[in-house]
This record gives structure tokens, C-alpha cells and sequence, in this order.
């Protein structure tokens, strides 16, 4: 939505002052004063824009087919509302990998030939498929978000299970501040294509690159210089460091169930 709005309000207001430049006296010979226009133009940074990740790196343990199928985590949100989990969803389990096996506990996702820059406020935003059960709780898929620039080292965003008996699940939304798929997904774009940066309108849960993990030169770096890959983990394939086991879960829950992640400032490479 955005880049249609942006490309054409500079295109005309380009055409509008390289006629300025040009006027009626312009003489064969002389400096061509579109052209110049034209070509700072074309050296200028692109300004960022509102992208979906598009592109599928790494999506380990699959059969492509059904809800293991990755290319829905990349073809677009399709979310159901407040009370009913989308279908048109990847789902991830909860098994790292080993020498036995790939896992398949996280997918990877990036934007093709952009990266991810931290401007203010919310710099993501990544859609699961939680709804809303009873006055207060959440079903939920919990999933933590790394993010890198090269592909190879990773952080993650900062994240914690802050419930005062850490190794008892609880479906409070709340109590799992920095995670994902904790808000339900009301953006679709079939819909209700919404602005999915609205958060009381497309729902999901926004995420900062200021949280960043860490402060050695990785971590530095992506606070600084932005991200090109987003790895999305299910939670309970991962330690919580108050219990030194994995994070617990819903009984059934069986891992999460990606819609899609959109970047707010999104820069061509």
C-alpha cells in the first residue's frame, strides 16, 4: 500500500520540477538540467517502506504440503479475528536439531533484496494465529524472534516468561512480554487489509530492533545497521534461563503457526 501511495507523489513532483529546471530557453549544447535532475534521482536512497518478508531461506523439517507447506508464512496475512486461529498458516514444532535430525522448530524469513532498518518505534511486526478464550486468556503458540544481518549469527529480541511460577503455563498474554504470537490476527488481506502497523486494526504483535539482545559487536551492529533475516522459534524448543528447562506450553499446543512478518523500514539492496 505504501509504495503505491509513495511512487507516484514523487513522480509528479519530479515532473513538476524538472520542467521548472528545463523552462522554455534550454539551448542545444548547454547543461541539461532534466537530466541532472533525473540523475540525482536516480543515486538518492530509496526511502524505506512497508514490506512483507517475501522470501523463504530456511525452513528445516518439512513436506511442503498442508500447513507444512512455507510459502504461507510469505504469501500474505490472512488472519481469522479475535476468536478463531487463521488456516492459512506454516506451522513449526517444537524439535531442535541434532546430529538424528534437521528439527523443525523455527522457519527463517527475509525480504528479497532489502533489509530491515531501525527507524522509531515498532520495526516489525510478526503475525501467529492466537485467539482470545474466556474474559481474559489467550490460546497461544509463543514464539521467540532472532534477527541477523548475515544469515549466520543471530540475536534475539528480548523476551521473557515473567508469571511468578515460571515452570506452570499460564495463558495470560502478559506474562510473556517480547514474544510473539501472543495477539490475535485481525489484518487479512482478502478482508480487511488493513495497515498491519495498526495495531488495534490488523492486530499481531510488534516488535523493536532496540531490543536487541547483547552488547558485543553482533548485536551492536543490528541495532545500528538493521536486519536482513528474521528467524521465528517456537518457544518451548528454546531454555527459559529462570527454570533452566524449556519454556513450558499449553497442553495443546504443537507448535507455532507462522502468518507472516512485515517490516516497517524496509531498504532495497
Amino acid at each position: 500500500m505504501i509504495r503505491r501511495a509513495v511512487v507516484p507523489i514523487f513522480s509528479l513532483a519530479l515532473g513538476a520540477f524538472v520542467a521548472s529546471a528545463c523552462g522554455e530557453t534550454g539551448r542545444a549544447g548547454e547543461p541539461d538540467a532534466a537530466q541532472g535532475v533525473l540523475d540525482a534521482a536516480m543515486d538518492a536512497p530509496s526511502a524505506p517502506i512497508v514490506r512483507l518478508a517475501d522470501t523463504v531461506v530456511d525452513a528445516p523439517g518439512i513436506s511442503g504440503t498442508g500447513f507444512d507447506d512455507p510459502q504461507k508464512a510469505i504469501n500474505g496475512v490472512r488472519g481469522a479475528g479475535a476468536r478463531t486461529g487463521g488456516l492459512d498458516v506454516f506451522s513449526r514444532g517444537y524439535t531442535p536439531a541434532d546430529a538424528q535430525s534437521p528439527g523443525n522448530d523455527h522457519v527463517t524469513l527475509a525480504w528479497s533484496h532489502g533489509r530491515l532498518q531501525n527507524g522509531p518505534g515498532a520495526d516489525l511486526v510478526v503475525f501467529e494465529n492466537p485467539f482470545v478464550v474466556g474474559a481474559s486468556g489467550a490460546f497461544m503458540d509463543l514464539v521467540i524472534v532472532e534477527v541477523s544481518l548475515d544469515g549466520v549469527e543471530y540475536r534475539a529480541l528480548a523476551h521473557d516468561y515473567i508469571a511468578p511460577d515460571p515452570t506452570t503455563y499460564r495463558n495470560d498474554p502478559a506474562l510473556w512480554p517480547g514474544f510473539a504470537g501472543r495477539t490475535p490476527v485481525l489484518l487479512n488481506i482478502d478482508s480487511n487489509p488493513v495497515d498491519p502497523f495498526d495495531a488495534a486494526a490488523a492486530g499481531g504483535d510488534p516488535l523493536d530492533l532496540d531490543t536487541v539482545v547483547g552488547d558485543d559487536d553482533v548485536a551492536r551492529a543490528i541495532r545500528t545497521s538493521g536486519a536482513r533475516f528474521v528467524r521465528l522459534v517456537s518457544a518451548p524448543a528454546r531454555i527459559d534461563p529462570r527454570t533452566g528447562a524449556r519454556y513450558v506450553r499449553d497442553g495443546a499446543s504443537n507448535g507455532a503457526d507462522i502468518d507472516g512478518v512485515y517490516g516497517r523500514y524496509v531498504t532495497p539492496e
